[in-house]
């Protein structure tokens, strides 16, 4: 009986409706394609501050670390990406926010921050922003020196609720339909209902074994139930924020 429900359930997903322009009528497609163009419109975005940030932590300004040299030219390497707060931070952990210039409260606490002096990028940690108050995913990369040694970190908190809202746009979700995306500790990224973003689901004792078995596991289907109502998704990482995506639809 597990394995008819199962297949009954992938079958159903393979019949996913999208919007289309008014003057044309929906179409579907396999559940597999609609949960590829979720992840892949999520990483294009968050790859593309990423691309930015890498670029631009190689260029004069960057090195400088000079503040007034860098707010400009970071914002002109960024301009046109998602929704994000822009930051330049030193080894000590004091901080620039473009547009608010230096904070009082430091950074190196952040788990990213000593990721990022370390010599490595930093993508897709989930942290509530400390000169924004937003729920964000962090993109950081190191600046490094003539001699190699990192100087610097530049980087963007993205911010959460407004990518959710071009994802869903973009997707141009239906009724019925869902999507999710959490962190290796549980948490919500995105979500087809907004209100779950920043959501601890590992929390949820009906919730939690299911959830930790799907971010161990590369890619699958599963059923569940969620406030209610049972959902049928199709889930997959991603190897560029280490997050785990679902897409599926509530029955």
């Amino acid at each position: 009986m597990k394995t008819f429900l199962n297949r009954f359930a992938i079958v159903a997903l393979s019949f996913v409706c999208f919007a289309t322009p008014a003057s044309a009528a929906p179409f579907s497609i396999d559940g597999n394609v609609g949960l590829q163009a979720f992840v892949s419109l999520t990483d294009a975005h968050v790859g593309t501050t990423l691309n930015a940030l890498v670029a631009f932590s190689g260029t004069a300004a960057a090195r400088s670390g000079s503040w007034s040299e860098i707010e400009g030219a970071l914002r002109a390497a960024t301009y046109g990406n998602v929704p994000e707060t822009l930051i330049y931070a030193t080894p000590g952990g004091r901080y620039w926010v473009v547009g608010k210039g230096l904070q009082p409260v430091p950074i190196a606490d952040r788990p990213y921050f000593a990721q990022v002096f370390s010599g490595k990028n930093a993508v897709g940690d989930l942290v509530m922003g400390r000169s924004s108050g937003k729920p964000v995913a962090i993109v950081a990369v190191p600046v490094r020196g003539a001699n190699g040694s990192v100087t610097g970190l530049v980087g963007a908190a993205v911010d959460l609720t407004a990518l959710n809202a071009i994802l869903v746009k973009e997707l141009g979700l239906q009724a019925g339909m869902v999507f999710w995306a959490v962190d290796a500790r549980g948490v919500t990224a995105l979500h087809s209902d907004p209100a779950n973003i920043f959501n601890d689901v590992s929390k949820d004792p009906r919730l939690a074994t299911l959830l930790k078995h799907m971010i161990a596991t590369d890619s699958g289907y599963q059923t569940y139930t969620f406030k209610g109502k049972t959902r049928s998704v199709l889930f997959r990482h991603s190897a560029l924020t280490g997050w785990t995506y679902g897409f599926g639809i509530v029955h």
